[in-house]
């Protein structure tokens, strides 16, 4: 990775250049890269898809997606200035008559946290690893996934915003309703992307001149475990504290982390009670089931923290700007990091809703 000039400025100055074509030489030349560092950077930014090689004409082409991340850390725009239409992506959706399995296995397969589903072409609902994992245990293991409809995830109101909006706007909605990502629309009712809180922080990140440090907006109070503790009780505090990541610490040190999406390959199993049975469909049972969550049974009694976490934490300062932090989780495509104190000791949480809520106030 390129080390000088600010990393981030070089990549706009780049992407800048290259809106009307550039050559390899001249990036060379312009920003004094050697033939390594070219060769490393230009594949990461096309790898990005922000960067796209035109073989006809022998130049490197800013692409559609690397326009939008010009608009977004273009220095000094008013948050007025920007739409929700300019950083809005496209959605990825199933119809409502696939299954939670389909889902599953999208969300896996292109590394994405939430799929919208859709009916006769319109965007109706949308479903996250966040309602997998919750669904997974709050509900009698009684069918497998391919069973199990995506028309049992609409709510009644999918929330949207138009085109037009404003990204402080988007912020409002999203933590008035407790969601992550919002449907954008133009004026005709059509559907034009989606955006997520990703998308929100990546804008506060870089524009907002607030000097915040993380010990000022972090949540002091962090749900945690120790290593050998069940998903059963991961998935109990996740559902009980509408949260959806857990630290796994040992001597108060963050050791792992457990969040939502780590659910989702152990998830194929849901429906079965040991290897190729299914779990009992009798109402009594089921019944039994409902009322005795905090009794772990099958596959949540015995996997354990250890088993599922990503132990290659990253972690934030308490003294380190929300700036940082939130650059840090756009990296790194996380939603939280846990805090430490200058021993090392676990002392809060700061997630993407912590940094939405200070850059509104």
């Amino acid at each position: 990775m390129v080390k000088f000039r600010g990393y981030d400025t070089l990549i706009n100055d780049i992407l800048e250049i290259a809106t009307k074509g550039v050559t390899k030489k001249q990036i060379m030349d312009d920003f004094s890269l050697s033939r390594p560092q070219l060769r490393r950077l230009t594949a990461e930014l096309m790898s990005k898809d922000l960067l796209r090689y035109h073989q006809s004409l022998g130049l490197l082409m800013t692409s559609a997606k690397g326009n939008i991340y010009l608009k977004k850390n273009a220095p000094k725009i008013p948050s007025v200035l920007l739409k929700p239409i300019d950083i809005a992506r496209e959605t990825i959706t199933l119809d409502s008559g696939r299954t939670l399995l389909d889902a599953r296995n999208f969300m896996l397969r292109y590394n994405i946290s939430r799929i919208a589903i859709s009916r006769n072409g319109k965007t109706v609902g949308i479903i996250t690893e966040k309602d997998i994992a919750r669904y997974l245990y709050d509900s009698p293991p009684t069918k497998r996934l391919s069973e199990i409809s995506l028309k049992e995830f609409i709510r009644k109101n999918l929330i949207i915003v138009n085109e037009n909006s404003t990204i402080d706007n988007c912020s409002m909605l999203m933590l008035k309703h407790g969601i992550s990502s919002l449907i954008v629309i133009d004026k005709e009712g059509k559907d034009k992307g989606i955006i997520t809180k990703t998308d929100l922080i990546e804008y506060y990140a870089y524009h907002q001149s607030t000097r915040v440090l993380v010990r000022e907006c972090m949540s002091k109070k962090v749900q945690s475990v120790a290593p050998d503790e069940t998903i059963h009780m991961i998935a109990m505090l996740m559902t009980t504290y509408r949260i959806s990541r857990v630290v796994v610490e040992k001597n108060k040190k963050p050791i792992g982390i457990v969040t939502a999406r780590d659910f989702l390959p152990i998830s194929i199993i849901h429906g079965t009670g040991s290897l190729g049975r299914y779990w009992t469909t009798r109402k009594d049972i089921i019944l039994a089931k409902r009322h005795q969550r905090f009794m772990p049974s099958g596959l949540t009694g015995v996997v354990l923290a250890q088993d599922i976490m990503t132990s290659s934490l990253v972690i934030v300062s308490m003294n380190t700007h929300i700036a940082e932090a939130a650059r840090v989780m756009i990296r790194n495509r996380i939603s939280g990091l846990p805090v430490i104190n200058e021993k090392g000791s676990l002392v809060g949480i700061i997630t993407k809703t912590d940094i939405l809520k200070k850059a509104l106030q």
